[in-house]
């Protein structure tokens, strides 16, 4: 079901360093699926193992980065509302300064459910359970540090995300475009949330669990995936729609096309050396599972607080209010249009040298609002490239996951926390890999403003900025 375009009929490919990669992979329009079975076997492996290092390389890198940030930025002072000194400032010397930068922020919020549970602290409903108590479960295994134990499992679920989405990517569009969709994603400039304190590694690994079990036909496993992606963030109900229309594909024997998408129809499971078996009327019922992931959460809120909704409730406490995507966007126009204004006016010193908020981070709104923005048109474009290239599935999941944050913008930063939410968008990777694969000035171009603003995020993140 990819693009025909994504489908190497001429030449070979280019490798990052100049060398021809895998053989071309045949068309596989006609209902053939062996695509990846007639890749060369060492140019699969050859990507595969460049994607795997990239990953992993990155993530040294960053834990590089955020430790020389201690030493030249700095640790600044944590606020009283977002000190924790009994589960994560008990570092000291150079342990303080390797682990402590990846607590920051939410990553508080998510040690303290772990160690403490939700009667804690108020408002702390509005973070979903999974990933917290799975800290709390590896914490034993880590002596008891919580920001060690956390550390841990998002760089293990990472880890994990990463093989899924090569091979997902590659079942697709071929090893080429999964290499390049691990790179895009590895130094995308929120990835350094990956190996935090934070839910982005574990949603991310659910999410690609659930699609590439769903494009297998392994309906129990894409409705378990989706449970649990449910109990890590509320946007994880999304799944829903993306795995009923493979369900839909599968029992219907054809592709579900959207209007402008790939003009050819590709097998059904395009890399797969067999179609999954046309499922049972009965089997849609393991979707049910994905909304169930939320309404176990629910339940334990009615039980321990009398309020299945206080996770929607005390988004008020966190800034956050209702709206349609529409008035989010226009919103967000505005401020960023104000954030450019601002700093034309006044110069980027002007902020650097100017008064920190209450929590210890820069005055930061006029510069966060028009790079926020720019990352909503850029991920606009993107769920185009998605609708051109890829199966009705991805797009629709793009989209959605897209417009959902739209539904509940802040005040002062209407598109808050968009990069973040983003990054766990696998869809729009993959298609920015389809579209510059062949390009090869476009993709390092992209490595390089991707990685540049990494590097100048995570500063600010380690630094408590």
């Amino acid at each position: 079901m990819a693009d025909p375009s994504l489908i190497r009929t001429g030449g070979p490919d280019v490798a990052p360093d100049g060398e021809a990669a895998a053989e071309p992979l045949p068309s596989l329009v006609g209902g053939h699926t062996a695509g990846l079975e007639q890749t060369g076997a060492r140019g699969i492996s050859r990507d595969a193992r460049r994607a795997f290092l990239t990953a992993a390389g990155t993530r040294v890198f960053l834990i590089a980065v955020a430790l020389i940030t201690t030493f030249t930025v700095g640790l600044r002072a944590r606020p009283v509302f977002m000190r924790d000194p009994a589960h994560i400032e008990v570092f000291t010397g150079f342990a303080r300064r390797l682990l402590e930068p990846w607590a920051n922020w939410d990553g508080v919020w998510f040690i303290r459910i772990a160690a403490a549970g939700y009667h804690s602290h108020a408002f702390s409903q509005a973070f979903f359970p999974l990933y917290p108590l799975a800290v709390r479960v590896a914490a034993p295994f880590a002596g008891q540090f919580y920001v060690v134990a956390g550390v841990v499992v998002s760089l293990a679920c990472y880890a994990a995300a990463m093989v899924l989405l090569y091979r997902l990517a590659a079942d697709e569009c071929g090893s080429r475009i999964a290499l390049w969709s691990v790179v895009f994603i590895s130094v995308f400039p929120t990835a350094f949330f990956f190996q935090a304190v934070y839910s982005e590694s574990m949603f991310l690994l659910l999410t690609l669990l659930s699609f590439s079990a769903g494009r297998r036909g392994r309906w129990w496993l894409a409705g378990l995936a989706g449970l649990l992606a449910a109990l890590t963030r509320s946007s994880g109900l999304l799944l829903l729609l993306p795995l009923a229309v493979m369900w839909w594909e599968q029992r219907r024997g054809a592709p579900v096309r959207l209007p402008g998408g790939p003009a050819a129809a590709i097998a059904p499971l395009a890399g797969l050396a067999s179609a999954p078996r046309r499922p049972s009327a009965i089997s849609l019922g393991w979707l049910l599972l994905v909304p169930a992931g939320l309404g176990l959460y629910m339940a334990y809120l009615w039980r321990a607080f009398s309020d299945p909704f206080l996770f929607s409730a005390v988004q008020g406490f966190w800034g956050r209010r209702s709206s349609l995507p529409p008035a989010a966007v226009w919103d967000g126009a505005v401020a960023a249009y104000h954030g450019v204004h601002w700093l034309v006016l006044h110069g980027a010193g002007a902020l650097l040298n100017g008064p920190h908020t209450a929590s210890g981070g820069l005055q930061s709104d006029v510069i966060a609002n028009p790079l926020e923005f720019l990352a909503l048109l850029t991920a606009v474009v993107l769920v185009v490239v998605c609708w051109r290239k890829l199966p009705a599935a991805y797009t629709l999941y793009g989209l959605a996951a897209l417009l959902f944050p739209l539904l509940y913008p802040t005040t002062a930063r209407p598109l808050d926390s968009l990069p973040r939410f983003l990054a766990v968008v696998f869809p729009l990777f993959i298609a920015l890999a389809a579209g510059v694969v062949e390009r090869p000035v476009w993709r390092w171009a992209v490595v390089a403003l991707f990685g540049g603003l990494l590097v100048l995020a995570t500063v600010l993140f380690a630094s408590f900025i």
